[in-house]
């Protein structure tokens, strides 16, 4: 049997991307582990602070380094724009070319540090966020030091970013599928190998390093109710979850819009969030830096008032709205876990009152409510089901997880809501830095059997004003003129700035196969 040896090359280069992955993996690990760490271990010193009932005048010098420490993330923020935020819009644009990483360690770094203190401030954000872009940014520089092409460099952006995710919630499947959802959605074959690879590496070293997982402490003890009962309970939830989906949706849109435009110097504005944060601090501590001990506090048992549980969840949805709207680095996964979790509370008291369920079955419906509200928000279904699935490794709630989770997709496209990251990254690109940009260059490797696979340039009809400039072959470039595109073959393709999120699909497509 005759090997054909073109295909045998393409077969030794893909190895060496999918082994160059794994260190991908790994460093993102490595970096993504302390990072968690850190979090944890500053949040332990503020809880242990506020619950000491110090003197006033140690409050007010905390509060006052507090505000220092925001001022100097903001600081950063100005210095590195692209660390703003949770990261997640940033590197979806790093990979369709909007955003080039220029000084990548430098970046890293500063969202490392800034993420970092953010948080410890007691702001309402996630470390998912950050977790992912720092994980880009590692992909980034790997794809510079080992001269991997341009056209898989998005294969290690992608590869990074789901590693980043692992390494937040040990999570590697939900990272997959959160990259192929939300991140690189139209290169399938090659982003999934890479980023189940480094999201495993990733995922094992959070793992090692912290083995004790408090999601797994949550009971899913399902409720003993007939089956059509409980299709028409998941109808209802799904209608709840979805209504307050839209409204924390057009709440975040209206307070991203508010905070640019409130004509106060910076450090002012800074010192409302600071005081906001402070406050909370002072009466439920668990209740800041993202609030996930609030949630797994409340599922372990907590608190079964129903306005009291209310009052917490709508304070956690604002504080969280003001926090993520000052642009400082952090994420929103699970600030929008908290709120889901206890909406599911919510929920589950009420039906507990009415004699519907038992009181142990609280934490199931929580568990869902979180599944749900991540689809309402965030509009990834596969990633929000198997993520609490994978986080609490309890399948009793893989299956209601899907059917309110349907629901929910279906009554948030009734709702007309917009994505969280879909909202955020069109909010950076109608920025006046990106409105600037007149062409932009997409690499894309050609696999074989594609499209683009045995044609000829010159017979090529590409849409608007699109134009193969090189093509890269055995680690030379060509001019395109008169070449017959090969699989292997790298193309870098220039298009009109604004129609990379039109074309980036369909010429992406055309260069693989699926």
């Amino acid at each position: 049997m005759k090997v054909d040896k073109n295909i045998l090359k393409l077969k030794l280069v893909d190895a060496r991307l999918y082994f160059v992955s794994l260190i991908v993996g790994l460093l993102t690990g490595i970096v993504a582990v302390p990072y968690h760490y850190l979090l944890q271990f500053f949040y332990s010193l503020r809880k242990s602070f506020f619950d000491s009932s110090p003197p006033w005048y140690l409050h007010i010098l905390l509060f006052l380094v507090l505000w220092g420490i925001l001022l100097f993330v903001a600081w950063l923020v100005k210095r590195w724009p692209y660390i703003s935020g949770g990261g997640i819009s940033q590197t979806r644009g790093a990979i369709n070319g909007r955003i080039e990483y220029i000084h990548s360690f430098r970046q890293l770094l500063a969202k490392f540090a800034g993420g970092v203190l953010t948080l410890s401030s007691g702001l309402s954000m996630g470390r998912e966020g950050p977790s992912v872009q720092m994980g880009s940014y590692i992909g980034d520089l790997i794809s510079k030091w080992g001269h991997i092409l341009s056209g898989e460099r998005k294969q290690l952006l992608a590869a990074g970013a789901g590693a980043g995710l692992a390494a937040a919630f040990a999570a590697p499947l939900a990272a997959a599928t959160l990259v192929i959802e939300s991140i690189e959605r139209f290169d399938a074959p090659k982003t999934a190998i890479t980023t189940i690879l480094a999201g495993v590496v990733a995922g094992a070293i959070a793992s090692i390093m912290y083995p004790f997982n408090p999601y797994n402490q949550i009971q899913a003890i399902a409720p003993d109710i007939p089956f059509p009962l409980q299709i028409k309970l998941f109808l209802i939830f799904a209608v709840i979850v979805s209504i307050f989906g839209k409204f924390y949706s057009l709440l975040m849109l209206y307070v991203k819009r508010l905070y640019p435009a409130i004509k106060q110097p910076e450090y002012i504005k800074l010192l409302g969030l600071v005081t906001m944060a402070y406050v909370i601090s002072l009466t439920v501590t668990d209740l800041t830096g993202g609030g996930e001990q609030f949630l797994t506090e409340q599922a372990l048992g907590g608190n079964n008032s129903l306005y009291w549980i209310g009052s917490m969840m709508l304070l956690h949805m604002f504080f969280t709205v003001y926090s993520f709207s000052s642009g400082l680095p952090g994420g929103s996964f699970i600030p929008t876990l908290v709120t889901g979790g206890l909406i599911g509370k919510l929920c589950a008291l009420i039906l507990v009152q009415q004699g519907v369920i038992a009181p142990e079955n609280i934490s199931y419906v929580m568990l869902i409510g979180m599944a749900a509200f991540l689809i309402a928000v965030v509009r990834t279904p596969i990633t929000a089901i198997i993520l609490i699935t994978e986080i609490t490794e309890h399948f009793e709630v893989f299956y209601p997880s899907i059917v309110v989770g349907g629901l929910t997709y279906y009554f948030t496209e009734l709702l007309e809501i917009k994505p969280f990251n879909v909202m955020f990254y069109e909010e950076m690109i109608n920025k006046p830095l990106f409105k600037e940009q007149k062409r932009l260059i997409l690499n894309v490797e050609v696999m074989a059997g594609a499209y683009f696979d045995g044609k000829g340039i010159d017979t090529l009809k590409l849409p608007n004003h699109c134009d193969i400039i090189n093509v890269h072959r055995s680690r030379k470039d060509f001019p395109p003129a008169g070449m017959t595109i090969q699989a292997g073959d790298q193309l870098t393709i220039e298009l009109d700035a604004q129609d990379i999120e039109m074309l980036y699909e369909p010429l992406v497509s055309m260069a693989n196969i699926y």
